[in-house]
């Protein structure tokens, strides 16, 4: 008997996957969070990136916030999903009341405490390099 050559076609429903992408957004508020203010510069809006590959947890970098007004104002980071459907604000965080001082140098040092955290960051390799953390230093 000859060889035969037959195609076979399988029809499989889509599985009902859901598939969502963190992302997280900083935004500007009053200082006592009731109401949106102006003046957050830099990049707004970040990927959540996780260090072990899972969606339960992860990391993001805001390059270059700056607040371009004097005041007292707090800065609100909100966690959001986005999938085929939409997106959808899963939770948010304000900061402590941030107080800029119109007479303030427009770059400020890290104290040793906050290089010290940073330091510590590079070997988690969360996107900050000894080389930032120099020109912070610089500043």
């Amino acid at each position: 008997m000859a060889a035969r050559e037959f195609n076979l076609t399988f029809e499989v429903a889509p599985l009902p996957m859901n598939v969502q992408h963190l992302v997280v957004s900083a935004s500007l508020r009053d200082e006592n969070s009731t109401a949106a203010a102006v003046g957050l510069g830099g990049s707004l809006t970040a990927s959540v990136r996780s260090r072990s590959d899972n969606a339960m947890s992860g990391y993001a970098k805001f390059s270059s916030l700056m607040i371009s007004r004097p005041g007292k104002y707090r800065v609100r980071v909100m966690l959001s999903a986005a999938s085929y459907n939409g997106v959808v604000t899963k939770e948010y965080v304000d900061s402590g009341v941030i107080n800029v001082n119109a007479a303030a140098p427009a770059a400020q040092r890290p104290t040793p405490l906050q290089a010290g955290t940073l330091q510590r960051l590079t070997a988690e390799n969360l996107d900050i390099s000894a080389a930032d953390i120099a020109k912070w230093q610089a500043a």
